[in-house]
């Protein structure tokens, strides 16, 4: 969801008067409005199933999520990764809305209720999915797995592993389960590891000291 940001301060009219739309935070020379604070929080609430908060410990969390996304679009940019297809998004739009709806009325009631269209839902979909995409082409492939890991994880969860799969009555039967939990795991860890190594090297500047 690469888009072009211009440091300025946009006024919008409205109903109640001017709003200036103030831009709240550099990361480098991409700008966060607090307009993309309010907007984070709004569809964030939506997939969590929460109420919006708009506290400022709330905004704070937001501007957190949304340096660390400048920081992966960068990331994604340069290193010319891909972005995941509208199609994919659509997939996951459908599913949720028959998961959590029981018609489109009541589907788009909730969408009013949080102030949010499909359009926009559908992108930050679609950025999800790029993320992840990210994760996995840029991560995944420095993960190897020993047999001792394995070994190790099935005596330390093998409880756990039988009641999630009651057919599996091996450390074979369950290796490939084992393994893939133990990738994902390995994975995220150097995906935080390199996401902390980007936020202590970012030029972030705070134009509204509150949301430090």
């Amino acid at each position: 969801m690469p888009r072009t940001l211009i440091l300025i301060a946009v006024c919008c009219a409205a109903a109640s008067g001017t709003i200036i739309d103030r831009s709240a935070i550099l990361v480098g020379t991409r700008v966060i409005k607090d307009s993309d604070i309010r907007h984070d929080i709004r569809i964030t609430a939506f997939l969590n199933r929460e109420t919006p908060d708009f506290s400022l410990a709330s905004k704070r969390k937001a501007a957190s999520r949304l340096i660390d996304q400048e920081l992966i679009r960068t990331q994604i940019q340069s290193g010319d990764y891909p972005v995941a297809p509208e199609s994919e998004a659509v997939q996951l739009l459908e599913r949720i809305k028959k998961e959590r709806f029981s018609n489109d009325a009541q589907y788009r009631s909730a969408l009013a209720r949080y102030g949010i269209t499909e359009p926009e839902l559908k992108q930050a979909l679609e950025w999800q999915l790029t993320v992840l995409r990210f994760i996995d082409e840029r991560f995944r492939p420095a993960v190897f797995v020993t047999d001792e890991e394995i070994q190790n994880y099935y005596k330390a969860h093998r409880a756990a592993l039988e009641r999630a799969d009651p057919k599996a009555k091996s450390l074979n039967d369950l290796r490939p389960k084992i393994e893939q939990l133990i990738t994902g795991e390995q994975v995220n860890k150097m995906f935080e590891e390199w996401l902390d190594r980007a936020r202590r090297d970012a030029r972030v500047q705070y134009r509204e000291e509150s949301l430090q």
